[in-house]
């Protein structure tokens, strides 16, 4: 699939610019039960941080790409912790992030 944002319309899709700074102009396909912008979650949920923790480990340096990756490693019935890294384009470690969100149905 092809698209005016580049060689794939999935970037037209998520709105994911790839000019300057990378970047995600929201909107109303991007919202969820709670106003908020997705988060994977089901669209009568509501999520609130109750915990969050980063750690700078390296600067990412001028030229670098930098690529940020996340996983759940637990969903209970009310809260859901996830754990996110930022390495750069070598696999160096930038960042580790840590959060804990509860999970709340209306």
């Amino acid at each position: 699939m092809s698209g005016t944002n580049g060689s794939n319309g999935f970037l037209d899709l998520t709105g994911i610019t790839t000019v300057g700074d990378p970047s995600v102009a929201t909107g109303e396909q991007h919202h969820n039960a709670n106003g908020g912008v997705r988060d994977g979650l089901e669209e009568s949920e509501k999520t609130a941080t109750a915990q969050l923790a980063v750690t700078y480990l390296n600067p990412g340096r001028i030229g670098d790409t930098l690529t940020a990756t996340a996983e759940v490693r637990k969903r209970g019935g009310k809260l859901v912790m996830v754990e996110g890294d930022v390495s750069t384009q070598d696999g160096g470690p930038v960042a580790h992030g840590v959060a804990t969100f509860t999970v709340s149905r209306d």
